[in-house]
């Protein structure tokens, strides 16, 4: 089975988050990047960033190196701005069509609001969601153990999904040949 991780990070938090599930499931990793980056944390910046989710923004992205439609179970990753995902994904879903696929989600945020799941979740409606995971911003903790904990938990779910995508896609093959071969 194969798997792939995209991912945009702002501050590095998501991006923690994608090696750890990368180390633990052994998936390729492809960062999302904006063309135009947003720098500092001013006024105007959090205001154009407030805009953009607002009105669902498509920012340029530059090219990634993995197709995501060349494999079997795909992880996104997204930092939680202003109650949503970053705008870089809506780039992404109209420039790549992922609708066939198992899909599970995380994100990183500074509370533990989940709502840029639930926005991103019904993004992806027409695939298959096998599971969602979301915490507070890992790599800002003061304690490093607290640290290290958020990134083995999020590693075992990981380990989880990746496990139920291949029971799925053996049955999947399964219920193929079944019809194939008329048991």
């Amino acid at each position: 089975m194969k798997i792939l991780i995209l991912y945009n990070t702002v501050d590095g938090n998501t991006a923690a988050v994608a090696k750890s599930i990368a180390d633990k499931v052994g998936a390729d990793m492809s960062q999302i990047v904006r063309v135009n980056k947003r720098y500092g944390y001013g006024f105007f910046n959090m205001l154009k960033s407030r805009l953009e989710v607002i009105f669902k923004r498509r920012p340029g992205i530059f090219p990634f190196k993995h197709d995501p439609r060349d494999y079997d179970l795909i992880f996104i990753g997204t930092p939680v701005w202003y109650d949503s995902y970053n705008p870089v994904f809506n780039t992404l879903f109209e420039v790549i069509k992922i609708y066939d696929r198992k899909i599970a989600i995380f994100s990183t945020g500074e509370t533990e609001s989940e709502k840029a799941l639930d926005k991103l979740a019904e993004k992806l409606h027409e695939s298959v969601l096998l599971g969602r995971f979301h915490c507070v911003e890992p790599i800002w903790e003061d304690d490093e153990a607290v640290t290290e904990k958020i990134l083995a938990d999020a590693a075992e779910w990981a380990q989880g999904i990746a496990d139920e995508a291949e029971k799925m896609i053996e049955q999947e093959e399964f219920e193929r040949r079944k019809t194939i071969y008329k048991f």
